[in-house]
């Protein structure tokens, strides 16, 4: 069960939204078809995030349910433009992945080095791809866990999930000048230590 459930969260796609500002607004009248269409384009990008924090693929799955629930609750809050919405959902997600770690007392697990995350959750190709991705993720995720939470919560928003630096300021309620110039020292230490981490 526990495989076959990541497995599926891993091979969902992501449909096209044609028109995300029109969706939102069905989902606010109650529309459960919007609802559904709004859910099924953006669970992967929820799920990586979450499974980049938690660490686990069903804990992974359970914290995006739970943060689709508070998504429910607050979508009548949501009053920004589509471009915004994005970031309002990851924020929600990250938030909603940092109590689940303070609840269960895992912050110090949560610190150590990062080896079964997945953050490109596409449908699996071949064993040989397969290998080469998880290498890859292995190596970045080795290199991240020795960088700062803050360094690796913008790397993880900006570069991976590619925010823009005003939408990971908010989220991290950081200045924007904070975040770039962190962006730009994070990146350059993230390329030495791929270098000299890789095989």
């Amino acid at each position: 069960m526990y495989g076959a459930r990541a497995n599926r969260m891993e091979r969902i796609g992501q449909p096209a939204l044609q028109n995300l500002d029109s969706i939102i607004r069905l989902c606010q009248e109650g529309d459960s078809e919007a609802w559904r269409m709004l859910v099924e384009h953006f669970q992967r990008r929820v799920y990586a995030v979450s499974l980049y924090y938690v660490r686990n693929r069903d804990d992974a799955i359970d914290v995006s349910q739970e943060v689709f629930v508070k998504v429910f609750n607050k979508l009548d809050d949501f009053s920004g433009d589509t471009d915004a919405f994005l970031a309002w959902l990851l924020s929600i997600a990250r938030n909603t992945c940092i109590d689940r770690l303070r609840a269960k007392e895992t912050r110090a697990h949560y610190q150590s080095e990062y080896q079964h995350i997945v953050s490109d959750v596409d449908a699996r190709q071949n064993p040989e791809q397969d290998l080469d991705r998880d290498q890859q993720q292995h190596l970045l995720y080795r290199a991240l866990s020795r960088f700062s939470e803050i360094n690796r919560d913008v790397i993880l928003l900006k570069d991976i999930q590619g925010l823009s630096l005003e939408e990971v300021a908010r989220i991290l309620n950081l200045p924007v000048g904070t975040i770039k110039s962190r962006s730009n020292r994070a990146r350059v230490k993230l390329g030495k230590l791929l270098a000299e981490l890789k095989p």
